[in-house]
């Protein structure tokens, strides 16, 4: 399904607007639980609220001067994802495999997920710029969303935040993004009593790690119920890349056609806000 069919589709169209309503006026979405770390009791009152109220210690060596960087608030990760954004983008401008790389760590850094990654971005080599380039293409064209991924391609929680900084309109989707969607959508279903999850809106969700162990059934980010079930991400690029372009698309037609306090904000801030409150509202959705 390409990107115009996909938008047109009336359970995508149904769902936005159900979703418009859910934006920021208050009590309209409500959610909360038990962060671990830091411990805290976490809460929204509306999807802006989330964003609101968005949470994330991040800290990551600035691969400009080797300097420390760190905050725990949306304004500081958005200042410093635009500062990272700024140097991958004119690393793969210029063909700077080495530039090109630490900042790609730094990213990893910033989002916690550094181990293993960094020892794929030091397989890609001098290649990286040209691997990033041709990724960004194929982004770029109009095809099926199923039919993105190739098989040289590397995607996971770590790799969507690569390629986010250096496409525009490419959100970071990792399982607490799919798990936020997951859960929209269930409430979306319900409230339409629809007898399945459209095939259009079926986003996948990741695991959060458990204390002890637990089947996914149980897994505090499975959004599905008896009645409404969804995919897992399960470690599977194709459908990790598959999802992320879908959830591309609807957050950039949410942006763009529906009225909230998110279209207010600079017009590369929009998604990456909504992105943040689905981050927030992931972290528990069972239990």
């Amino acid at each position: 399904m390409k990107k115009n069919e996909f938008l047109t589709a009336n359970s995508v169209q149904n769902f936005m607007h159900w979703l418009e309503t859910k934006m920021d006026q208050a009590n309209s979405f409500s959610h909360g639980y038990t962060m671990k770390r830091p411990i805290m009791q976490w809460k929204c009152n509306s999807i802006y609220s989330a964003y609101e109220n968005y949470c994330w210690s991040f800290s990551y060596n600035d691969p400009t001067n080797g300097k420390i960087v760190n905050g725990n608030t949306f304004d500081r990760s958005a200042l410093a994802l635009s500062s990272l954004s700024h140097g991958l983008r004119r690393s793969i401008q210029d063909s700077d495999s080495e530039a090109c790389q630490k900042h790609c760590c730094s990213i990893f850094q910033w989002g916690g997920v550094l181990r293993s990654n960094d020892k794929r971005v030091e397989g890609l080599g001098n290649g990286i710029c040209h691997y990033l380039k041709k990724i960004k293409n194929c982004v770029a064209e109009d095809r099926s969303s199923d039919d993105y991924y190739q098989r040289e391609m590397i995607m996971n929680s770590g790799f969507t935040k690569i390629y986010s900084l250096c496409i525009d309109d490419f959100i970071i989707y990792d399982g607490r993004v799919g798990a936020a969607l997951g859960l929209l959508v269930n409430k979306f279903c319900e409230d339409y009593s629809l007898e399945a999850v459209p095939v259009e809106l079926a986003f996948a969700w990741g695991k959060g790690k458990e204390s002890t162990y637990k089947r996914s059934s149980e897994n505090r980010r499975n959004p599905g119920s008896d009645r409404y079930t969804f995919p897992e991400l399960n470690n599977n690029p194709k459908r990790h890349i598959e999802n992320n372009i879908r959830a591309n698309w609807l957050l950039r037609e949410i942006t763009d056609q529906t009225e909230s306090k998110f279209n207010k904000m600079d017009r590369d801030l929009q998604m990456r806000a909504i992105e943040a409150a689905l981050f927030m509202i992931g972290y528990q959705v069972n239990g």
